[in-house]
């Protein structure tokens, strides 16, 4: 029996039983498709943070101090860091930041509130922070100088606060409480928002305010600042000009290994790494299907082994070996694996569209994963056919025409 007509057999044999034969390969779709659609999402979530990253632009890193108990007072990071680090050569932008959670502003209806974060930077943030000013200006040095209580909001924020994202609110006050009181703000510039999940929810997140950091540690009562975000030059190596900060901020201070340095390529790499770890969990998991699926493929081709017995019996007696009969229910079982794995792999693409537009999410398909899917499902048929092939191979053909 040659190929084609072994393949046009199994087939006939295969799809007989269209029931059973669903049924049967239900295992391997669901597998299949669970591990796709995982891979897919786990791809674009990660061209997400990538894509996020790189918004920063390369050569930016955050200084910060450790997350120890022992540190003293002289330890804490000011603006007098901000000074001397600003005259380093190589360094591009810097801008020191103070963050106070504990705020809540006052939305359109004067009744209702909205927790928000008073975020003190200089006017390099804006760079650093890649933000896109729609209306008005940015905060300039001479406001960080003047300590003026002026503000830069997202639209999202102006929505909430004025009724409207527009030129208008320019020169408007917000009103933001806390326990140190009421502090009104004027709108000096309207930034946009990029983050999905806020223009979506924009309730249960809290809004940022942006403001001269003078103005909102004198507010706020604090001498010392968060962290503090720099850039450097493309031409200057970003290693060094880390290692270069450090020793800077160690020998000003008089400490030592008080400070790390957080860049973002290395926030993403950690990220990365952990998304691939969570995606590659949960892959496994899914995996498993197959491996049901492939034990459900064995039982039913030796209950068809059991079925055609008198076939086997009547095909070795006009002459066909042993290794025909192996052969033929190998290919029945590829067959039902092989086409198990392109219905969850169409599947599988169409869920990972689904499921990334309900968490907004593109999904990104890996070449690698479609075609590991489909061979691992062959792979399935050969390794669970195998059993129910050989078992067929081995029946003396008169015991197989005597089967009733």
């Amino acid at each position: 029996m040659n190929l084609m007509e072994c393949v046009k057999n199994a087939f006939q044999n295969v799809f007989s039983n269209k029931s059973r034969t669903l049924l049967t390969m239900l295992g391997i779709i669901i597998g299949i498709s669970s591990v796709i659609i995982i891979v897919a999402i786990g791809n674009g979530s990660q061209a997400a943070i990538e894509e996020e990253f790189e918004s920063f632009g390369t050569g930016s890193f955050t200084v910060s101090l450790v997350g120890s108990r022992d540190i003293d007072t002289r330890d804490l990071l000011t603006m007098d860091d901000y000074y001397l680090l600003e005259e380093m050569e190589g360094i591009q932008s810097i801008s020191p930041t103070y963050t106070y959670h504990s705020a809540y502003v006052k939305l359109l209806d004067p009744r209702e509130t909205n927790s928000a974060t008073i975020t003190g930077v200089t006017a390099d943030y804006q760079s650093l922070n890649n933000d896109t000013l729609l209306y008005g200006r940015y905060l300039s040095n001479n406001d960080v100088n003047m300590k003026t209580n002026v503000c830069v909001i997202y639209d999202t924020t102006a929505q909430k606060v004025f009724g409207r994202a527009d030129e208008s609110v320019i020169n408007q006050q917000i009103q933001v409480k806390s326990w140190k009181g009421i502090k009104k703000y004027t709108v000096i510039g309207v930034l946009q928002n990029t983050d999905t999940s806020q223009i979506e929810n924009p309730d249960e997140y809290p809004d940022t305010i942006y403001v001269p950091i003078t103005s909102a540690m004198k507010n706020y009562y604090s001498d010392t600042i968060s962290n503090l975000m720099i850039s450097v030059s493309a031409d200057v190596d970003s290693d060094q000009m880390k290692d270069t900060i450090l020793a800077t901020l160690e020998e000003f201070h008089g400490n030592e290994d008080k400070y790390y340095i957080m860049d973002t390529t290395d926030m993403m790499d950690s990220i990365n790494s952990i998304l691939s770890y969570v995606t590659l969990f949960i892959g496994f998991v899914a995996a498993i299907s197959l491996l049901v699926g492939g034990i459900g493929v064995m039982n039913i081709m030796m209950v068809t082994v059991t079925e055609r017995t008198r076939e086997i019996g009547i095909r070795k007696a006009i002459g066909a070996k042993n290794k025909d009969i192996r052969f033929q229910f190998l290919v029945e079982a590829i067959l039902l694996t092989g086409s198990g794995g392109l219905l969850g792999l169409l599947i599988g693409w169409g869920g990972s569209y689904l499921v990334g537009a309900l968490v907004g999410i593109v999904p990104v398909m890996s070449l690698a994963a479609i075609i590991g899917a489909v061979g691992v499902s062959m792979g399935i048929g050969i390794i669970f056919g195998v059993t129910p092939a050989n078992q067929a191979a081995k029946l003396d053909p008169i015991e197989a025409l005597r089967y009733e």
